[in-house]
């Protein structure tokens, strides 16, 4: 499974995607196992200026991975911590995310450093393409 971070479908819906957009439509066109989380769907969302219920729709064909409970977010707090500690800055939403995909042995593919960061720390794996 492949959870495909707001950063890699805002390219994805450009006017001009770029390659992480290109692999996105590729991996559409070969039925990989996508998924969304929502705070993603929320990112990805917010940030429209047209045509927001298509996308919407279009974003409901996935598999969704959602926080299993209390423990998705202490991991998630734990990320923040470790990388706190190594004097390295995250986002809230960033860790949450890295704990989802952990916890649902997923994936990530983004173009957010901040995941590589996450990933030297975790175990997490990140789409390569």
């Amino acid at each position: 499974m492949i959870l495909v971070d707001s950063s890699v479908w805002v390219d994805f819906f450009s006017s001009s995607p770029g390659r992480a957009g290109g692999e996105l439509r590729r991996m559409i066109e070969d039925s990989e196992p996508l998924a969304l989380t929502g705070v993603v769907v929320a990112e990805v969302l917010h940030g429209l200026t047209r045509d927001a219920d298509a996308i919407g729709l279009f974003l409901a064909q996935w598999d969704m991975l959602e926080p299993r409970g209390f423990e998705t977010y202490r991991t998630a707090a734990a990320i923040y911590r470790t990388a706190r500690g190594k004097g390295v800055s995250l986002t809230t939403i960033d860790t949450l995310i890295a704990a989802v995909a952990l916890e649902h042995k997923a994936s990530v593919f983004t173009l957010d450093h901040d995941f590589s960061r996450i990933a030297l720390i975790t175990g997490l794996v990140l789409h390569r393409f």
